[in-house]
């Protein structure tokens, strides 16, 4: 069994141990659900065990942007998201879905048996909460790009960099990229198909091929 890396380092016997914590629940959704809709207060973390999912969010003129994709064992909830603000947060599901919910107060909260797993947990998650970081900066420096042409040349270097390979197949929909671009999709596969004109790239469905 692969190990989940919120509960690295935690063995079986204490992961039966911290579930009498932290008294987790499993709750299952099914593809267009909303998972969690964000509170002003630290409610839950959540832990998506099976299925995607993505993160929305809703400005006070209705506009939605896309903010993070999720696969298993990704993590997500109100910790991760700028308080004090007038956006609103939500996670919906893009398929059949598995999500282990945590109170956020069982694990900022003091655990009376002074548990291991308990420090080890939270050691992960902080681990985790850089990644994230890391994540949303990559992201930031994506989208700062003046052309929609050099948006889609840095996501596409990072995703070969990454992979180590010239074709991959995208983890999002077209319209998904378009959304984590911020871009309008029309205008963005006007541009995909420029690009592959001029031999920059092919493509075949969300099958990218990278030619410079």
């Amino acid at each position: 069994m692969k190990e989940i890396p919120l509960f690295k380092g935690i063995s079986p016997e204490s992961l039966k141990a911290m579930s009498e914590c932290f008294k987790p629940e499993v709750r299952n959704f099914k593809k267009g659900d909303t998972i969690l809709v964000y509170s002003q207060t630290l409610q839950y973390l959540c832990l998506l065990l099976s299925g995607k999912a993505h993160l929305y969010c809703m400005d006070s003129d209705g506009e939605f942007a896309l903010l993070e994709q999720y696969g298993p064992d990704d993590i997500f909830g109100e910790i991760f998201a700028m308080s004090n603000t007038s956006l609103g947060y939500a996670v919906e599901a893009d398929s059949d879905c598995s999500v282990m919910f945590i109170r956020f107060s069982c694990i900022c909260g003091r655990c009376e048996k002074a548990c291991m797993h308990h420090t080890q947990l939270t050691r992960n998650l902080f681990e985790l909460s850089a990644k994230k970081a890391q994540s949303m900066s990559l992201r930031i420096n994506i989208i700062s790009k003046k052309s929609l042409r050099r948006k889609l040349c840095s996501y596409f270097e990072y995703v070969r960099d990454n992979r180590g390979v010239d074709e991959f197949e995208l983890d999002v929909s077209l319209s998904g990229l378009a959304n984590y671009l911020c871009a309008d999709r029309s205008s963005m596969m006007r541009e995909l198909k420029n690009m592959c004109d001029e031999g920059l790239i092919s493509r075949k469905g969300k099958t990218i091929k990278m030619l410079y």
